[in-house]
């Protein structure tokens, strides 16, 4: 029997992500699984969280000489932003789904198709799961992409699949109201 210790699920942050989670940790129940929720943000997305004048590759104020002084450091930001995604997943996500999972966030800045993979071999997963259409930009040519760079299985939720629930019956994926809290 394979091992599934740790699932990565990247998230845009919409509903249409809670599938993806909600099936992870369906997963992480049977298996005693982490799983860890990733968010990608792009690049430009970390000159937003300072302010005007303020460097993100330095994080110092532009113009000042010398003693340049530091802003909030980019771990506040981070923190910051897996305190939202831990609040997304806690807000959408049915209790009795994670009260036995353990659940962590993950944030991280750059292109989305890079991070996952990134993600996915330093966090050690065993396993992606993912929409296959996203805000993520990940529709067609990008999860396949993901799909050949990972050093894991992915396994791509297709909005029209159907599942199997505990009581046998099948559901399509977009009609499953299990995941919601």
């Amino acid at each position: 029997m394979i091992a599934i210790k740790k699932i990565l699920v990247p998230t845009d942050l919409l509903d249409s992500s809670l599938p993806a989670i909600g099936y992870a940790l369906s997963l992480a129940r049977n298996h005693a699984a982490e799983v860890c929720v990733l968010h990608v943000l792009p690049n430009k997305s970390i000159r937003e969280d300072f302010s005007p004048g303020y460097l993100p590759g330095g994080l110092v104020e532009a113009g000042t000489i010398g003693g340049a002084t530091p802003v909030a450091g980019l771990d506040s930001v981070l923190e910051r932003k897996r305190r939202i995604v831990n609040d997304f997943v806690q807000q959408r996500i049915a209790s009795e789904l994670l009260k036995p999972a353990k659940v962590s966030a993950l944030v991280r800045f750059g292109k989305p198709m890079r991070e996952i993979v990134a993600a996915a071999k330093e966090e050690q997963a065993d396993l992606i799961v993912m929409n296959r259409r996203t805000g993520l930009a990940l529709s067609g040519h990008l999860s396949d992409r993901i799909i050949k760079q990972a050093p894991c299985t992915v396994l791509t939720m297709q909005p029209s699949a159907e599942i199997r629930t505990e009581q046998n019956e099948r559901v399509p994926l977009n009609h499953m109201q299990k995941w919601a809290a």
